[in-house]
């Protein structure tokens, strides 16, 4: 019997009739993403596994543009521990560490859910992906769709654009077609394509190698 995930998400939204087990909006909007952020988030995690496989809580943190202070993130991140998921993503980050937040990330990690994070490539540290034992993801533009790579600095590497259903991405071959939309790109897609590889290997969608999602648990 194949295992049902669960999985935790703090975006902007889900794509129209996405089913969820839990849900909260920062601001009471409905969950359907005005942004286009979570839709673009849901396709890529959408590329590894059929989105009905997954049990989701979603916590709807953005509802006019894609920012949020301190306090916002830690609510969602306190929401998400009231039902501790086995997975949660976490498409952001904070410029400095927040103690509350930090003790959010602590009571999930402590009930076993493992955190991924976006991570960006270059600059400073950002948070909850800096914290010990959190999966922080960042882009490489050379990477394809696939299993995410471990790096030297304690980060994993995956594929940076974000998935955009039947629309052209830089992965794929050729000249995009006329029409299509610009791709998407940054970390937190790379974190979306790093979560779907693992959730699909836990879920047993697909037959895989290399990293696993046991010690993907171990990696930092």
């Amino acid at each position: 019997m194949l295992l049902t995930p669960t999985l935790g998400v703090i975006d902007s939204g889900v794509p129209t009739g996405t089913a969820l087990a839990r849900f909260h909006s920062l601001r009471g909007g409905g969950p359907e993403d005005g942004l286009g952020h979570g839709r673009t988030i849901f396709a890529t995690l959408g590329h590894y596994l059929p989105l009905p496989r997954l049990e989701i809580a979603l916590y709807k943190l953005f509802e006019e543009r894609l920012t949020a202070d301190a306090s916002a993130l830690a609510a969602a991140f306190e929401w998400q521990a009231e039902a501790p998921p086995a997975w949660l993503l976490c498409s952001l980050g904070l410029p400095r560490a927040d103690e509350r937040l930090q003790a959010a990330v602590e009571r999930l990690q402590t009930a076993g859910t493992r955190i991924v994070a976006a991570s960006p490539r270059f600059g400073a540290p950002v948070y909850p992906a800096a914290w010990p034992g959190v999966l922080a993801i960042s882009g490489a533009a050379g990477l394809p769709p696939g299993p995410p790579r471990p790096g030297p600095d304690e980060r994993w590497y995956a594929c940076v654009w974000g998935a955009r259903e039947t629309a052209w991405q830089p992965w794929m071959m050729g000249p995009s077609p006329p029409g299509t939309p610009p791709p998407l790109g940054g970390a937190s897609f790379a974190a979306a394509h790093a979560l779907g590889y693992w959730l699909a290997e836990s879920a047993g969608e697909t037959a895989v190698a290399g990293v696993t999602a046991g010690n993907a648990g171990q990696s930092r």
